[in-house]
């Protein structure tokens, strides 16, 4: 059975092409390198982060997608970690995200574009 990306448990709309996924290790404040080229490195943690982009949605989908993702709080995502290798929940947030307000005609507003990417809160 497939399954779906979720919001707080609310199926959202699907993105364009899958997730972007990418990771951060942060490091100790001490991390540095040799002259001759060799890290000497104290990572501290590493944290997923997701790219969602969606495009042509009505406007309706859109704002609750972002009355989700818009307060700079927390949200549970169930989503594919390439890390884990399987479907999971993991806490995110969202720091900055854009959109493209498409067609305004009543009773079909349209959203061109919404992005945004998704930080874990808790380290992998």
């Amino acid at each position: 059975m497939q399954d779906y990306i979720k919001m707080n448990g609310e199926v959202v709309p699907q993105p364009d092409e899958g997730l972007g996924y990418d990771f951060e290790t942060t490091y100790t404040q001490d991390t540095t390198r040799a002259m001759s080229g060799t890290l000497y490195a104290g990572a501290m943690f590493t944290v997923e982060s997701l790219a969602y982009k969606v495009s042509y949605i009505p406007a309706a989908e859109a704002s609750r997608v972002l009355q989700i993702v818009d307060s700079g709080k927390p949200f549970t995502l169930h989503y594919f970690s390439l890390h884990y290798g399987k479907w999971r929940d993991g806490k995110f947030y969202v720091g900055k995200g854009s959109l493209s307000i498409g067609r305004l005609n009543e009773a079909d507003e349209t959203v061109d574009e919404l992005s945004f990417n998704m930080i874990g809160v808790d380290p992998i």
